[in-house]
């Protein structure tokens, strides 16, 4: 089996005068592609990208990822990887731009022929110009959806006008060959990574970021404690599921949300965005 068999796989490397490296490998949540030209059933395990006029080709591919475990974390890169099996058989590279996505979806229920609105931030551009495996560094966009700055959506892949086909497998493809992120780091991030170990705690925190209360789960009752990044205890409760409202004078920020059963904790982070 390989790694990318797993929603998640944590690798841990140590390295001199450094610690500890991780990287963390991430298939997407949702991801699907638009198209505005064609009606009828688009492939499932494809993501098409296109803006060519003369072929009436406008496709853009949405990816989302599930990142609400490394909320507040600081990465060292974040790298999305692509696996491109076609491209226009006259041999023309697709330009593209990578935009957020600023609504929420999915892939069950967005009407694939209608393009997502998106940001006008261009968070990267990639030439995509030979079949096989392609790495795009988004690591100022990813960091933005860990700080909360940008909410996370996912993000948009748009080809350049004038630019043809580039095809790429999805999701539901074959294990080998799906699309991934991979973040990098080296700090902090294997700190609360325990609640995707087997046995573990699952703590679920809902919504994450949050405007004035966030619901806090666990599948056993557990007590919990919510500290600010000062170590000052602002709330605590006896057992879970509980909801934590931040008072007048809590401010808007990253919080620690620690909950207990017996002799195994597992530690949370949450962001405050008033």
């Amino acid at each position: 089996m390989t790694m990318r068999n797993f929603v998640m796989t944590i690798i841990v490397a140590a390295i001199a005068g450094i610690g500890n490296t991780q990287t963390i490998m991430i298939e997407p949540s949702d991801d699907m592609y638009s198209d505005p030209d064609h009606s009828g059933a688009h492939p499932t395990d494809e993501l098409w990208t296109a803006n060519f006029d003369p072929a009436g080709n406008h496709q853009r591919i949405m990816i989302k990822f599930d990142l609400d475990d490394y909320i507040g974390q600081e990465i060292d890169s974040a790298k999305l990887n692509l696996n491109r099996f076609f491209g226009c058989p006259s041999g023309e590279p697709t330009n593209t731009n990578i935009y957020n996505i600023t609504v929420d979806w999915d892939e069950s229920s967005w009407p694939e022929n209608t393009h997502i609105p998106h940001g006008t931030t261009v968070w990267a551009n990639y030439v995509f110009d030979a079949d096989g495996w392609h790495q795009i560094d988004i690591t100022p966009l990813v960091q933005e959806w860990l700080d909360g700055t940008t909410p996370n959506y996912g993000l948009v892949i748009e080809a350049i006008p004038g630019n043809k086909f580039s095809k790429f497998y999805s999701k539901e493809a074959a294990s080998t060959v799906r699309p991934y992120l991979e973040l990098f780091g080296a700090t902090g991030i294997d700190e609360y990574c325990n609640a995707n170990v087997p046995g573990s705690i699952a703590l679920g925190i809902y919504p994450n970021p949050f405007n004035s209360s966030c619901k806090i789960e666990a599948p056993m009752e557990a007590t919990v404690k919510i500290y600010d990044l000062n170590g000052k205890c602002v709330g605590a409760f006896d057992k879970t599921p509980c909801v934590w409202t931040s008072d007048e004078k809590t401010t808007s920020g990253i919080y620690l949300i620690k909950a207990t059963i017996g002799e195994q904790t597992i530690t949370k982070r949450a962001i405050l965005m008033k």
